[in-house]
């Protein structure tokens, strides 16, 4: 007979079993993950952490054209990890949280110190040196989109 702490392992064997056995959630993981792989996108969705934006205003905080913001926003939002909100003629982009679970760009460190370290340190977060820079625009000044279509 087996200790009764094996058959809970045994137990908890099959259940993470089953879950991997569960292709449509281990595909939309992949997705979900190859998408945030991306530099852009993982720009877009910590910029959209901070505040809502049009698209104009994305693009213009990235340095990209609005056809190449709109294609990685379509990305982002066709995995759910980003919703449109009408606000008059303009559509502004919100990060939509609960996508991520606990991977939240707003409460997960590792988006903060990997993409904004010297944000973190600003918030007396500990974070290591950058390699690379990372290509973030300046802070905004809190400027609401001006009605044209974004």
């Amino acid at each position: 007979m087996k200790p009764a702490a094996i058959a809970g392992t045994r137990d908890s064997i099959e259940e993470v079993r089953a879950l991997l056995l569960n292709n449509v959630l281990v595909e939309r993981l992949s997705r979900t993950f190859r998408a945030l792989g991306d530099p852009t996108r993982s720009k877009l969705v910590l910029a959209l952490s901070l505040q809502e934006m049009c698209v104009s205003e994305l693009a213009e905080a990235l340095g990209s054209s609005l056809s190449a913001t709109s294609h990685q926003l379509r990305i982002l939002r066709d995995l759910d990890l980003v919703r449109v909100r009408r606000s008059g003629r303009s559509q502004l982009y919100v990060l939509n949280e609960q996508a991520f679970g606990p991977c939240s760009p707003r409460s997960c460190m590792a988006w903060r110190r990997t993409l904004a370290p010297e944000q973190a340190a600003r918030n007396d977060v500990p974070v290591a040196a950058p390699r690379r820079a990372t290509g973030r625009s300046p802070a905004r000044d809190g400027r609401r989109h001006d009605g044209r279509k974004g």
